[in-house]
């Protein structure tokens, strides 16, 4: 059908265009394990813990978690509105010892969970602005320590924020938050070291990072360095660069050196505007997205732009839209509320295409035909994928594949019926109004396979301005994990006295102590064969002399979560319930 003109956006991206041929290096599929309007007080830490199983089968291998730290909001706030930073949800402060989405303990839990399914973690993090402190938010010198009459740690002043009025990208208040100014060097050195902490405590695998459009680049690049270089870890990580130009969108992936990707907005707006164009969207707009696919995060739907209260988010025809990010070069992100329905069942089309991800979204892509209604492009050798936004009439071409003569090809998605390849290789696709299909050679079959489990490591921090207090001549407060039946689990415990002499122990759920180790600045013991799956604690204390002695020290625990974990298997989970409060996107 006749077509008006290419929106604005996609007009602005034409320099850009994504050659025709490209590889993609990047494997896997991405989840946002959360959405803006989840109800306070349901646990939501448990409710991903037992959701770990279901998501390693469907195919998730990454699964991006909301602000674990405390927030002004307290219990009813999703995370960016950052109070304390060293509070994940152990901290009697903001109203609420837990954050909207749980205990610390939880969180801890949930993540070796993942890590035991294959599943990488990937946290939310806001190091832009600070909310709730005194003095309309320019001051923060009331946070919770673990001692009596203790601060916690980082605390900010008035010269640690931009002022109130100023203006411009890297220093406006975001929704009123004083922003934080990256470019002092005591605020610079406590996020840095924030960000060591925050790394051995939960044992992440990466992270989003938000509102890196008001942050410098350098900052980021520096608060990457820490984790990825600085500590030798391999860490992912994804920038929320809100803006749809892919030349902006290319210059700050440079100038954080490549260590983090972006999400997509170029390739966003332009399937935005593919789902609500009602038939009349020109699919050659599909060229157009940001053209580093090696650090491309492409989405439909995320919390900001699926709320009650805006239009920007994917409703009509999110099949489509999904069919085209699962099966293109990137690394997709797929919103919780388009892998769910209304009654918290996964969606059949949903499962299907990242079933198809798996298996055949592999292989340089190649275009075979694009117009007006209809795009179909190739991943060499493994599918062959057309997409039609016509809403009222099929399409059918002659389209060029690398499958070779005389070959047969399924449909994996809708089963409108086998082709064949002719004798020079070209096949004859008919795609549905408002549809896609899949084609690919008839081997492709059963279900994903298991990813192999993998341990985790955590490390706990005792200190008077952190929620866990230094050792003393008693058992100190007992540090919970769970961990898989007889899977070795390894205990160091360094202490910053080296005069001062430790004894640590596990125990079991029950409190039967099941190993012991003393010893003076670092002691180490492993237990090899765990009786179950379940709850295990570490407790620390100090051999008295008589001088009432007090050490810092950090306790490190690798383990491996077991794979399965009953949501009621420890205090406080809340219900299960995956009913969303509004409506979720669906296909036409």
């Amino acid at each position: 059908m006749p077509k008006p003109c290419l929106a604005g956006l996609v007009l602005a991206a034409l320099l850009c265009a994504t050659p025709a041929r490209a590889n993609d290096d990047v494997a896997g599929t991405m989840l946002q394990g959360w959405y803006w309007d989840s109800p306070p007080g349901i646990a939501w830490w448990n409710k991903l813990t037992a959701l770990m199983p279901k998501l390693r089968r469907w195919g998730i291998t990454g699964l991006w978690i909301p602000p674990a730290c405390k927030a002004a909001g307290g219990g009813y706030s999703s995370g960016y509105d950052i109070y304390d930073f060293y509070d994940l949800g152990s901290k009697d402060q903001r109203g609420t010892v837990p954050t909207k989405w749980g205990y610390k303990r939880d969180l801890l839990k949930m993540i070796a969970v993942a890590h035991a399914n294959g599943i990488d973690v990937y946290a939310d993090i806001v190091v832009n602005h600070r909310a709730g402190g005194e003095q309309g938010g320019y001051s923060y010198q009331n946070l919770v320590g673990s001692e009596p009459g203790a601060k916690g740690r980082f605390t900010m002043a008035p010269w640690d924020f931009h002022p109130r009025d100023w203006q411009g990208d890297w220093y406006m208040a975001v929704a009123g938050q004083p922003d934080i100014a990256q470019e002092v060097p005591y605020v610079r050195d406590q996020l840095f070291r924030w960000i060591r902490w925050f790394d051995k405590q939960t044992g992440v695998d990466g992270y989003r990072i938000d509102a890196v459009k008001h942050m410098p680049p350098n900052f980021i690049e520096g608060l990457l360095w820490q984790v990825q270089e600085g500590m030798g870890q391999e860490r992912f990580a994804v920038g929320e660069y809100y803006d749809g130009n892919p030349n902006t969108l290319g210059w700050w992936v440079g100038a954080v050196r490549r260590r983090s990707s972006v999400f997509d907005f170029t390739f966003f707006f332009n399937l935005l505007s593919m789902a609500h164009g009602g038939g009349y969207y020109d699919m050659r707009g599909l060229r157009y997205r940001f053209p580093d696919e090696r650090r491309s995060v492409t989405f439909c739907n995320n919390h900001d732009t699926f709320r009650r209260a805006n239009g920007l988010h994917l409703y009509q025809r999110a099949n489509l839209a999904y069919a085209v990010i699962l099966t293109f070069p990137g690394y997709p992100c797929v919103y919780w509320l388009d892998l769910f329905d209304d009654q918290g069942n996964a969606r059949d089309w949903m499962l299907n295409l990242l079933w198809i991800r798996h298996f055949m979204a592999k292989g340089p892509m190649i275009e075979r035909w694009a117009d007006e209604d209809l795009y179909v492009m190739e991943r060499e050798g493994n599918l062959l994928a057309g997409f039609n936004d016509n809403t009222q009439s099929w399409r059918t071409e002659w389209v060029r594949t690398e499958f070779g003569p005389n070959v047969r090809l399924h449909d994996y998605a809708l089963g409108v019926g086998d082709v064949w390849t002719n004798e020079h290789g070209y096949a004859r696709i008919s795609v549905p109004p408002s549809g896609y299909v899949m084609y690919g050679p008839t081997h492709f079959q059963g279900r994903l396979p298991n990813s192999p489990a993998r341990r985790t490591k955590q490390t706990w921090e005792a200190a008077a301005d952190l929620d866990l207090r230094p050792a003393g001549e008693w058992w100190g407060e007992p540090i919970r994990f769970v961990s898989a039946k007889d899977e070795p689990i390894w205990v160091t415990v360094a202490l910053k006295d080296p005069d001062a002499t430790a004894h640590v122990a596990l125990f079991d759920a029950q409190g039967r102590r099941l190993n012991h180790a003393r010893g003076k600045g670092r002691v180490y013991f492993p237990y090899r064969n765990p009786p179950r799956d379940g709850w295990y604690q570490v407790r620390v204390g100090l051999e008295r002399t008589g001088q009432n002695k007090r050490s810092d020290y950090s306790l490190e625990i690798s383990y491996q979560g077991p794979r399965d974990v009953d949501p009621g298997s420890a205090p406080n989970t809340g219900s299960f319930d995956l009913l969303p409060l509004q409506p979720s996107s669906v296909g036409p």
